[in-house]
C-alpha cells in the first residue's frame, strides 16, 4: 500500500481531518457524488506545464500520509549471506547457548570465518598492492627503502620527539619521508601533519610525510579487534 490511511491493517479515521461538521445535511449528499464519480469510467485529469504536455495527471487522488510503520524485519535464515558449503556449516542448534555464544565469537575473530573462507582476504590484499608493485614503489608498504644518512641526521630532533610512535621507513626524492606508525589510526593524518612540521622545524625541505600502517586499518584496543595482523608486506 502506498499510504497507511489506505491500508485496512493500519488505517484510522478519526485521524483525518473531517471535511463536514457531525450533522451536516451535505454529508449524504457529497456520499452520492462520490458514488456516482466512482461508478464513471471517465478519471478527470489536468497537464502540469513542468510535465511533458501528453502526461495526464488524476485531479482526485488518495492523500499521502507516508509509509507504515516497519515494526520488525522480515524473518531470514541465519545462515545468509555465507560462503562456506552448507553441509560444512556450525550446527549451532545442535549446541547449548553458552557453547553457541564462545563458537561464535570464535569464529567472529579468526581471520576466516565461515563467511569468509581462506584465500579470499589473502587475496583482495594483494589486489589492494599489486598497482604499487606494477609502479615499483615502496609507498603503500612498510618495507624499508634507502635513507640520505645526512638527512637522516638533521631530522634527529624530531625522530627523538616521535620516539616509539613511529619508525622512519625511507626518504623517497629527498622530501618524501615514509614512516611505520604505531599509534591509534584515529590519529594517523594529524600526525603525519604534525610530523612534517616538525622536520620543517629541522630546516629540512619537506613535500610530504606518509605514514605506513600495513594491514592494520582500525585500533584493537578500542574496539576489541585482534592487535595480530599477519605478515607485511
Amino acid at each position: 500500500m502506498d499510504s497507511f490511511m489506505i491500508d485496512e491493517k493500519s488505517r484510522n479515521d478519526d485521524i483525518l481531518p473531517k471535511q463536514f461538521l457531525d450533522g451536516d445535511l451535505e454529508i449524504g449528499f457529497n456520499e452520492d457524488v462520490v458514488r456516482f464519480r466512482k461508478s464513471l469510467d471517465i478519471i478527470e485529469t489536468y497537464t502540469d506545464k513542468f510535465l511533458p504536455d501528453d502526461m495526464l495527471i488524476p485531479r482526485h487522488v488518495a492523500e499521502w500520509y507516508g509509509y507504515p510503520e516497519q515494526l520488525s524485519y522480515p524473518s531470514q535464515n541465519y545462515t545468509n549471506n555465507r560462503f562456506t558449503d552448507p553441509k560444512d556449516l556450525t550446527n549451532f542448534d545442535a549446541m547449548t547457548p553458552q557453547r553457541a555464544q564462545e563458537r561464535a565469537m570464535e569464529l567472529a575473530s579468526a581471520k576466516n570465518a565461515e563467511w569468509l573462507p581462506d584465500g579470499i582476504s589473502q587475496e583482495w590484499h594483494k589486489s589492494q598492492r599489486k598497482p604499487y608493485e606494477d609502479i615499483g614503489t615502496l609507498v603503500g608498504s612498510v618495507l624499508e627503502g634507502e635513507c640520505d644518512p645526512d638527512i637522516v641526521e638533521l631530522i634527529q630532533p624530531a625522530l627523538k620527539i616521535l620516539g616509539g610512535c613511529a619508525d622512519l621507513l625511507s626518504i623517497e626524492n629527498g622530501t618524501v619521508f615514509r614512516f611505520y606508525y604505531h599509534g591509534l589510526i584515529k590519529n594517523k593524518f594529524g600526525m603525519a601533519a604534525w610530523t612534517e612540521t616538525l622536520i620543517r622545524d629541522c630546516g629540512v625541505e619537506v613535500t610530504g610525510v606518509v605514514f605506513e600502517t600495513g594491514f592494520r586499518q582500525r585500533d584493537p584496543s578500542y574496539d576489541s579487534g585482534n592487535p595480530y595482523y599477519g605478515p607485511q608486506w
